[in-house]
């Protein structure tokens, strides 16, 4: 069992590779208890990335939720790094035009 990392699928090749992957999948763990116990401050957040996740909440959030809408969020925050906001406008407005197209 995987605890939801899916472990048994990665493919890397050493000790030292798995060791990593290992130590990052732990420390987003460590993040989310940190984030789901926080009482006062993470509220917002956690409604945040529970909507990232993509996943239907009936009463209360879960961790599984919690980490899934923080991967999402880590990518979001690389990728507004990574690119101006005007080249995100752009491939906002370039994706936008697929969408409209019938099908």
């Amino acid at each position: 069992m995987s605890a939801g990392h899916h472990l048994e699928s990665w493919q890397q090749e050493s000790a030292q590779a798995i060791a990593k992957r290992l130590l990052v999948a732990s420390m987003a763990c460590v993040t989310v208890w940190q984030i789901a116990a926080d009482n006062k401050e993470a509220t917002e957040l956690r409604l945040f990335l529970i909507k990232l996740s993509g996943r239907q909440r009936r009463h209360k959030f879960t961790n599984p939720a919690l980490l899934a809408g923080l991967w999402v969020f880590l990518s979001m925050i690389e990728i507004m790094e990574a690119y101006s906001l005007e080249k995100l406008d752009g491939l906002k407005t370039t994706a936008r035009q697929f969408f409209k197209k019938d099908v």
